[in-house]
């Protein structure tokens, strides 16, 4: 199996590192990788990849699902009786077809879905985690660019029975293909989605862990219980991007099971991103080497320019800046500062 063929387990997630693993990757330093802001966990899927212990955390519970199903579960898959399971009735609140339906979801994938969760929360981890992730992969793969808020109009035209209409009227091939996608029979995609993850599920021979905190508290409890990291990973919202918990917003309450779900993950995102910076490097200085992915906008104010985050961490340690060529998620930066792809930039900071 060709090692590409493990990422396609990943979630399709806003600002996913996963084409860039081969200009971060050879950066790895030691056996034991820190990755503080997980997010897709494409960067602790290659370490795992590479024989690392891995040691992962994120603010948000869907990185922390994944983690739990693919980086720090070694051997247990998905079987095809698993995902039959997700179709047996049981009792469920009806969470997602009373509060999403139809401004996210279609009466019917609603259905699928609660009981589905409703399923998937009897079993045992990492089985529970395992089918928690394939549902997640199944309602993002549905989705416009992973997004939620787009879609309202075009449930309206299916219900009313305008399906045709609403495919010719498409901006694009990608587009019509979602909305056609989005009416497949919900087993069919959920055992093609079941394929991709069990191929990244493998055993490194490492006890990987897995956390969901704020980084400033990871920071301090891996140092209280002395773990070793050799490598750390600093992936934080880009400043001044699009935020995280607003993007995703309805996954987290489906995943949390409640609407009032609020992530502080706006650290890195405002004025004072740079000075939060000084903060997490500071708690950081015990682990010799530093990767720090990062953009900016080249004509715009917005965002942190490459030379002002090294001279921060230039503070602690010797590094150096790193520019690499890369197209930018669409509704990330770009849109967000009204800029062309082509005018924005992705740089790594690496100490010495």
């Amino acid at each position: 199996m060709a090692r590409s063929k493990i990422y396609e387990a990943l979630m399709p997630f806003l600002g996913s590192k996963a084409k860039l693993l081969d200009s971060i990757s050879p950066h790895f330093r030691g056996h034991v990788l820190g990755d503080i802001f997980m997010g897709s966990g494409a960067v602790s899927l290659r370490g795992k990849a590479m024989g690392m212990r891995v040691i992962g955390n994120d603010i948000a519970k869907r990185s922390k699902i994944f983690g739990e199903a693919v980086i720090k579960n070694q051997n247990v898959r998905i079987s095809e009786e698993d995902v039959a399971s997700l179709f047996l009735p049981t009792e469920n609140s009806g969470f997602i077809e009373k509060n999403f339906v139809p401004r996210v979801f279609l009466p019917e994938m609603a259905e699928v879905l609660d009981n589905a969760f409703a399923q998937a929360r009897k079993r045992e981890s990492p089985k529970r985690e395992l089918l928690e992730y394939l549902l997640v992969k199944y309602i993002l793969g549905s989705r416009q660019f992973g997004a939620f808020q787009v879609g309202v109009q075009d449930n309206k035209m299916i219900l009313e029975g305008k399906v045709i209409e609403l495919i010719e009227e498409a901006s694009s091939d990608a587009r019509a293909g979602k909305i056609a996608g989005s009416l497949q029979p919900a087993y069919k995609k959920l055992m093609a989605v079941r394929e991709k993850i069990n191929r990244a599920v493998f055993n490194n021979g490492e006890e990987n862990e897995i956390y969901q905190m704020d980084c400033f508290d990871f920071l301090k409890l891996m140092k209280k219980r002395e773990r070793k990291i050799d490598t750390i990973y600093f992936d934080s919202p880009y400043a001044f991007s699009t935020n995280y918990s607003t993007h995703y917003k309805v996954l987290d309450q489906i995943l949390e099971e409640k609407m009032d779900v609020e992530l502080k993950d706006e650290a890195f995102n405002r004025k004072d991103a740079l000075a939060n910076f000084e903060k997490l490097f500071a708690m950081s200085e015990w682990i010799p080497r530093w990767i720090i992915s990062m953009g900016h906008n080249v004509d715009s104010d917005k965002g942190i320019k490459g030379e002002e985050l090294l001279s921060v961490v230039q503070k602690f340690k010797p590094a150096k800046l790193i520019f690499l060529e890369h197209n930018w998620t669409i509704n990330n930066i770009a849109s967000k500062s009204g800029k062309r792809q082509s005018e924005n930039v992705e740089y790594l900071i690496v100490t010495e």
